[in-house]
């Protein structure tokens, strides 16, 4: 269980806002005393996440004042052993069984297997309409040397709850 919240967002996203979200967490970080080692890999795996929900986020109006907004959310938790990292934004459902077989690829493969993938995937220069070849999970799962998590709530009308997790073990 994460007893302890680091960083904790909700509201429009753009690249300017992550900028920020980065900021906050290095001070954050040196607040909680998170080695330099962890913070790094961290950042690598927020950048990563929120430049992931800029691309291909398919928002609803985001609302804060409305109970059900829709709003990009980040949080990060963390506790004696482990940092996790917890997005969440709406998708639509066309776009769920694509997410999940790219993260279910990827959880599907061994460290070696990720390098491998990794480098195939670098070196064949092929990139998808939104500008990515399809590192971002596997960078992700590399650098935390764990398993990526995800779930889908079914919302209003096309759309779906997309929430992604990744812990850092320290």
């Amino acid at each position: 269980m994460f007893s302890k919240s680091i960083l904790s967002y909700q509201g429009p996203l753009s690249f300017s806002t992550i900028d920020m979200l980065l900021s906050e967490f290095k001070i954050a970080s040196q607040e909680n005393e998170i080695s330099f080692k962890a913070y790094k890999k961290m950042i690598s795996v927020m950048i990563e996440a929120l430049e992931n929900i800029t691309k291909y986020n398919d928002q609803l109006h985001c609302k804060l004042t409305e109970k059900d907004g829709f709003c990009p959310t980040c949080n990060i938790n963390s506790n004696t052993k482990a940092i996790e990292l917890i997005t969440s934004n709406p998708v639509k459902k066309s776009d769920v069984e694509p997410l999940r077989t790219k993260i279910d690829s990827v959880n599907n493969q061994n460290r070696e297997e990720l390098k491998n993938l990794y480098k195939s995937i670098i070196t064949n220069g092929k990139f998808s309409a939104q500008g990515g070849a399809g590192l971002g999970f596997i960078e992700m799962a590399k650098t935390s040397g764990s398993k990526l998590e995800y779930t889908f709530k079914e919302l209003k009308g096309e759309f779906s709850l997309y929430t992604f997790r990744v812990v850092l073990n320290l």
